[in-house]
C-alpha cells in the first residue's frame, strides 16, 4: 500500500541534510497554532503564552519568531476576514435609476425625490462664536 503523501514528506524531511530550524520552528508553531488563537481571543498577552509554551517545552525558539509567526498566521488572517466582513456590510443601497423618477411634462427627471420627507436645510452660519469687528449698538447696551 502507498504511504500517505505527508508521510513521505516527513521521511524526505528527516533524510535532508540541509535541515533548517525554519523549518522546525514553523512546523512547531503551525501545531499549537490553534491553542495560542484562543489564548489570543480569552485575553492573553502574545509574550505571556510564549513563555508558557517556551516553559513547557511546546515550542523551542525565541520571542521574536513567534511573535513574527502570531502576526504572519493569527493575527494577518484575522485582519482579512475583518475586512472581508466589513466589505460585505458595506454594500451601498440602490439609488432609483431615471425611469423611477417623477418627470415634468418636457420629459425631464425632476430633482425633487419621490418621498415626501422634508428637505434639511443648510445652516447659514456656522454654530459657535463668531468674531464681529463692528460691534452692534443695540446688543451693548
Amino acid at each position: 500500500m502507498a504511504k500517505s503523501y505527508p508521510d513521505q514528506l516527513a521521511e524526505w524531511v528527516k533524510r535532508r541534510e540541509s535541515n533548517t530550524k525554519r523549518d522546525k520552528n514553523l512546523v512547531a508553531f503551525l501545531a499549537v497554532r490553534g491553542d495560542i488563537q484562543l489564548a489570543i481571543e480569552a485575553g492573553y498577552a502574545v509574550k505571556t503564552i510564549w513563555a508558557n509554551m517556551h516553559e513547557e517545552k511546546r515550542v523551542a525558539f525565541g520571542y521574536d519568531t513567534f511573535l513574527n509567526y502570531v502576526n504572519r498566521h493569527i493575527r494577518a488572517k484575522a485582519a482579512k476576514a475583518a475586512k472581508a466582513a466589513n466589505a460585505a456590510d458595506s454594500v451601498p443601497a440602490k439609488t432609483p435609476s431615471a425611469q423611477q423618477q417623477p418627470t415634468n411634462k418636457g420629459g425631464k427627471t425632476s430633482a425633487a425625490p419621490a418621498t415626501s420627507e422634508p428637505k434639511v436645510k443648510a445652516p447659514d452660519a456656522t454654530p459657535g462664536f463668531n468674531f464681529n469687528s463692528q460691534p452692534d449698538v443695540k446688543e451693548l447696551i
